[in-house]
């Protein structure tokens, strides 16, 4: 019978090692079968399998939930050099734009790791700036200073560290408008500047201002008004506003 135990433990630890792809949870679970089977206390090797599986999924989860977090913190704020307004970050999706007022520099980069303690939340990244043939490791760190935010990186390439800058959601003033655009449009000026606005916050956070550029594409079989606008962020953005059905569309 101890025999006929150990071979059934020698096929559940083959079986466990080729389920679990990590090798410390792989060394966990050897060395929880063998004390088990030194204590004749061993449990199913079916439950030391779910058990590894449900804790290394839920740690996944979490870190996940945590830099999706961060990731909203730093694209839903507008982040200045502290005592250089002009210098600015913006965060996108994998990516950020630095501006030191008269040129950009875009950084593009993967999260590896997220978490928080003492007092800050970090993005462990391995970032790769334009024109640079491979990546190099940081991390993103965002603390509160004061009531203030700020963000910090060695990954940054204009200023160190940023502080926040203007609330999110600030409304973004259009200007610029004149017929026959205007017209076109119903004079719905105020619409206009609300879906300009909406797409900002979620996209550019650090416009302020979009200024119409005076050209206006008019599909009259589909009835659509066109016209492009050009944000004051960091990137210089473009976006197209389309006028359909008495409501605007804007895309980048």
């Amino acid at each position: 019978m101890q025999k006929k135990n150990k071979v059934m433990l020698a096929a559940a630890i083959g079986m466990v090692a080729v389920i679990i792809g990590s090798t410390a949870v792989r060394c966990s679970i050897a060395h929880t079968v063998e004390e088990s089977a030194q204590n004749e206390t061993q449990a199913p090797a079916e439950s030391i399998v779910q058990d590894a599986l449900g804790t290394d999924a839920a740690g996944a989860a979490s870190a996940t939930d945590k830099s999706e977090e961060i990731a909203k913190m730093l694209q839903g704020n507008v982040w200045q050099a502290e005592g250089a307004p002009e210098k600015t970050i913006e965060f996108r999706d994998r990516s950020f734009v630095e501006s030191d007022g008269s040129s950009v520099k875009l950084t593009v980069f993967d999260v590896r790791e997220a978490g928080e303690g003492n007092g800050q939340k970090h993005l462990d990244i391995d970032f790769m700036r334009e024109g640079d043939p491979y990546t190099t490791p940081a991390s993103i760190i965002v603390e509160e200073r004061d009531g203030v935010l700020t963000v910090a990186s060695d990954a940054f390439a204009v200023e160190s560290r940023y502080v926040q800058g203007k609330p999110a959601g600030t409304a973004v003033s259009v200007s610029g408008l004149a017929e026959p655009y205007t017209g076109l449009i119903d004079g719905k000026a105020g619409e206009l500047a609300s879906a300009v606005g909406s797409w900002c916050a979620a996209h550019a956070p650090s416009a302020t201002a979009a200024s119409f550029d005076g050209e206006v594409y008019l599909d009259v079989r589909g009835g659509r008004v066109s016209a492009t606008f050009h944000l004051n962020d960091a990137a210089s953005t473009i976006v197209t506003a389309v006028y359909e059905n008495g409501s605007f569309a804007v895309a980048g």
